[in-house]
């Protein structure tokens, strides 16, 4: 009994079928495999880059925070008298300048808190706390926890989100050798938001990008889970800057990544920032594609069937040609065309259609090649965008948002490279420490806009009278540090009193003249670290305040008791 597929037509029509579909499918998943693997390559890559800048940034700014904290620690002469007033300020002018210090206080050996921004908890008992006994002994950065004593004492969030800290903490060590007490600070979590919102630009948001900071039990710190819900973190994560795909509690697959924070030294905080994105989301232009050339292939193909349906001849060794064309097609030859000499019109019609087809395929197969282009073309660009928003970020970091001089971690990064040349050149470098007289009557007198005013002229001013001679860099405050490496004692004085000279005739406002103290200080062989010529500066500083301000003195151990003033 005959089939229902023994005519040259119905088996004509199923072989070109067949042929343009298993063409079509297999360009469709070359491209779909191909583009995809990529895209997961560029995808996960974009957010170990997005991990690692948010990781440098929080470490940047856990390690500039320690730093201020031992800086203030290593400032002996605020701690060796009873009367505590210049701590009391100091520590309100520290306060003031970064609001993200909750709080900040120096308690004594016995765990007695002696001052404190605004006096809070002065007088309470710390002994017990973990930043206190830890701090006793070195440099101390605490874990995230929530406010225990102060939580009474500072107004709630906004978002009704419990108050968290991290604590900086460090040892005073009197001149005599022994312990004094112990200086920290508590450091508002929500800076942390504030760092992770300046990365997560809009175009992220869009994207289902999200951003959580664990630490070393895969506890989550971030975000807040009062706010988004318990967060269940996979027990196996990415290796440190690398990235996977994994399935997390609600059951959708995410394109995760890894990244360790640093941990100041002598801490071990073990946060590690993870960035996740929908896999979905993340492979969503593929899929479209993918979609839309599934589309054009059956409607191509079954577009095709119906032509060679109704071209199809009924003499069988033409058909055969054209058959073993297509199979030579098949097999990859694209060079062989669908040539008929048969003078029936049918046969000539499909030979016809069948090459229109094969052209048709090609012109398809160049378009996929283009898109391939067109997607690598993205992925660089993305890349590139990427690496510039590194670069800004990390420009941002060094700089100070006020003045737009060099901040602190700029500062210690060149103190830093200056006294490791000095250690292996005859290369001495000098600091210049510079305070504003009498600051706070301005302020007082004139409002915080006009105080503002006056460091910025300040910065600008001691900017150009440098020049290229060195640096200078907001030190905290109304305190600048000039830094001018390969000079003598001598020239860096000079520098300084032609400094006051240009600062005392300029008025920084209408109607406003200010005068400044300048403390000078060289590297010396015996240095250890480059601490020490700061503090030197800085007590040299602190003289010319003592002896009347508006004077330059130079530390005693660089030239023995030198100083001009007016």
């Amino acid at each position: 009994m005959p089939s229902a597929l023994d005519t040259f037509r119905k088996r004509i029509t199923l072989l070109a079928g067949g042929l343009l579909l298993s063409l079509s499918l297999v360009l469709v998943t070359s491209f779909y495999q191909l583009t995809s693997t990529r895209l997961s390559i560029a995808s996960g890559e974009s957010l170990v880059n997005l991990s690692q800048s948010i990781a440098n940034m929080l470490s940047a700014n856990l390690m500039e925070r320690q730093r201020e904290v031992t800086l203030l620690s290593s400032r002996t002469s605020l701690y060796e008298t009873q009367d505590l007033s210049r701590l009391q300020k100091t520590i309100d002018q520290i306060q003031s300048s970064y609001k993200n210090y909750a709080w900040i206080g120096f308690a004594s050996v016995d765990g007695v808190v002696l001052a404190s921004g605004n006096g809070v908890l002065q007088g309470a008992d710390v002994s017990q706390r973990p930043w206190f006994i830890n701090g006793r002994s070195g440099p101390f950065v605490g874990n995230v926890h929530k406010a225990l004593l102060l939580e009474r004492l500072l107004p709630k969030s906004k978002d009704g989100a419990p108050i968290r800290f991290v604590d900086f903490a460090a040892p005073v060590i009197g001149e005599n050798g022994k312990l004094k007490g112990v200086i920290a600070t508590h450091a508002d979590w929500a800076w942390v938001r504030e760092v992770l919102l300046s990365s997560l630009t809009e175009s992220s948001q869009k994207k289902g990008i999200d951003i959580l900071i664990i630490d070393h039990d895969n506890r989550v710190l971030y975000p807040d889970t009062n706010q988004v819900g318990d967060i269940e973190v996979p027990k196996v994560l990415p290796k440190n800057g690398q990235f996977k795909s994994l399935v997390w509690q609600d059951k959708d697959e995410y394109l995760t990544s890894m990244v360790s924070v640093d941990s100041p030294e002598g801490s071990s905080l073990g946060w590690q920032i993870i960035v996740r994105q929908p896999l979905s989301i993340a492979m969503s232009a593929v899929s479209e594609v993918h979609e839309l050339l599934l589309f054009v292939g059956v409607f191509a193909t079954l577009f095709c069937m119906l032509l060679a349906y109704q071209f199809a001849g009924t003499l069988s060794r033409p058909l055969e040609r054209l058959a073993q064309t297509a199979k030579s097609i098949q097999q990859g030859d694209r060079k062989i065309t669908f040539q008929s000499d048969s003078k029936l019109i049918e046969v000539a019609s499909l030979s016809r259609s069948l090459q229109e087809m094969m052209a048709s395929l090609l012109v398809r197969e160049q378009s996929l090649m283009q898109m391939n282009v067109m997607l690598e073309t993205k992925v660089k660009n993305r890349t590139a965008e990427l690496e510039a928003s590194n670069r800004s970020l990390e420009a941002i970091v060094r700089q100070d948002p006020l003045t737009h001089s060099y901040n602190r971690l700029a500062l210690d990064e060149a103190l830093q490279n200056e006294y490791r040349l000095a250690q292996k050149s005859p290369h001495p470098f000098t600091v210049i420490m510079v305070d504003v007289d009498h600051f706070k009557r301005v302020n007082d007198s004139y409002g915080h806009t006009v105080g503002d005013i006056v460091l910025q002229k300040m910065a600008t001013l001691l900017s150009e009278q440098v020049g290229a001679k060195g640096m200078v860099a907001r030190f905290g405050g109304e305190e600048f540090t000039v830094l001018l490496p390969n000079i003598t004692t001598e020239a860096a004085r000079d520098i300084a009193e032609t400094l006051r000279e240009a600062l005392e005739k300029e008025e920084v406002s209408e109607g406003l003249y200010i005068t400044a103290s300048f403390g000078v200080a060289m590297y010396c062989m015996a240095d250890s670290n480059y601490e020490q010529v700061l503090n030197r500066a800085d007590a040299a500083l602190y003289k010319a305040k003592e002896l009347g301000r508006n004077r330059v003195v130079v530390s005693a151990e660089n030239d023995e008791h030198s100083e001009r003033s007016l």
